[in-house]
């Protein structure tokens, strides 16, 4: 069963960093290079002022009812069976979600690294990873990304200072060529991609309130920043035509090091970030599905529910990927929307519904206290 033990703001930052970057790190910079062209790296800051709207968006949302998750707040606001009714549309959009980027994962390894491994061998050895991570909750997780956040720290610094003196900075010219367009497009798009509303199933867990909501606010600008470092290396040393064609930019880019042909081959620094990032995300999911069907159903213990999840989530990934042109297929003209659906307009339909009701309820209460002539 998840404890509900308090987590620290550091450890609650470092969650939402490992949530944000997860598998955008990989991704990402193809999707934007393919819109907007030279101005990818703007169209990630786009993408990030966006993240942080939506956390403004979520903290305000979990003020109206301090101390509730996700799952509860919509059933103080919505009422018991609409509220239960848009927690099983979100467990729906978690239980697609993670299934999806397990069949991201296998892709991957497989393409790029173990060509003859089954994928499936690769899916189920990380999926029992996941599954220990569900049995000890989330302050276990929580404990494993603030051991492990130093070391990606350094990978990435690493990184970084090895691309630099490949740099050539023709490569984003012109600036602003298509205007301002593509760049806001592109920007929103890739901000569907970062599911930043999981946090808030965790957020009345971290001890100090206030701190809690810096700490979304700090881990989503960090995560945010590191994406847009990424896609203007990937720009800026592989090129606009390189970055948009490839299906894994950053592995692409992280392949091309080479110092005084010493220093090279070190795509695995990359690798490394990627799944120790993606671990805390497809965890973090895992854990809410746990949650959010635990209060739909009204659960006394949820350990049971693990391994019935994990068939589903390995069921998804193997049907998920068929091929690399029906996922990019889905990935730009249909998933942007139906995350658009969980990540914006259910919350800000929520908090709007939330606001009129506390506006309501006092002018109702106190007109049936007034005196009758």
């Amino acid at each position: 069963m998840m404890k509900q033990t308090k987590i620290s703001t550091l450890q609650f930052t470092i969650l939402t960093f490992g949530l944000t970057v997860g598998t955008s790190i990989l991704v990402t910079p193809s999707g934007m290079a393919r819109v907007a062209r030279e101005d990818a790296w703007l169209a990630s800051l786009c993408s990030l002022l966006i993240n942080i709207v939506m956390v403004l968006l979520y903290i305000a949302l979990s003020r109206l009812h301090p101390g509730k998750s996700l799952f509860g707040i919509m059933e103080m606001v919505l009422g018991k069976w609409l509220g239960k009714a848009l927690t099983l549309i979100y467990l729906f959009y978690f239980l697609i979600l993670t299934g999806t980027l397990l069949g991201d994962l296998g892709f991957f390894i497989t393409s790029e690294f173990m060509p003859e491994t089954p994928i499936e061998a690769i899916q189920i050895v990380f999926l029992i990873a996941a599954i220990v991570s569900a049995r000890m909750g989330i302050v276990v997780l929580a404990r494993f990304g603030e051991l492990m956040f130093p070391w990606i720290l350094l990978l990435l610094l690493i990184l970084v200072l090895t691309l630099v003196p490949q740099i050539q900075w023709n490569h984003i010219m012109p600036i602003l060529e298509d205007g301002w367009l593509p760049v806001l497009t592109a920007g929103f798009q890739s901000a569907m991609f970062q599911e930043m509303i999981v946090l808030m199933v965790f957020l009345p867990l971290v001890t100090q309130k206030h701190r809690g909501e810096r700490a979304f606010l700090w881990g989503t600008s960090m995560g945010g920043l590191l994406l847009s470092v990424i896609v203007l290396l990937s720009v800026l040393v592989l090129g606009i035509e390189q970055t948009e064609n490839s299906t894994f930019p950053a592995f692409a880019l992280a392949k091309t090091i080479n110092i005084g042909n010493f220093l090279q081959r070190v795509e695995g620094i990359l690798v490394t970030i990627w799944i120790l990032t993606f671990f805390i995300k497809i965890s973090l999911l895992f854990l809410s599905l746990l949650q959010g069907l635990r209060n739909v159903f009204g659960l006394q213990r949820q350990n049971h529910l693990i391994y019935p999840l994990a068939v589903l989530f390995i069921i998804i990934a193997w049907n998920t990927y068929i091929n690399t042109v029906y996922i990019n297929n889905i990935i730009q003209q249909v998933w942007w929307k139906f995350s658009f659906l969980h990540l914006l307009l259910f919350p800000l339909l929520v908090y709007l519904t939330a606001v009129i009701r506390k506006k309501l309820v006092p002018s109702t209460t106190s007109k049936s206290r007034s005196p009758t002539k």
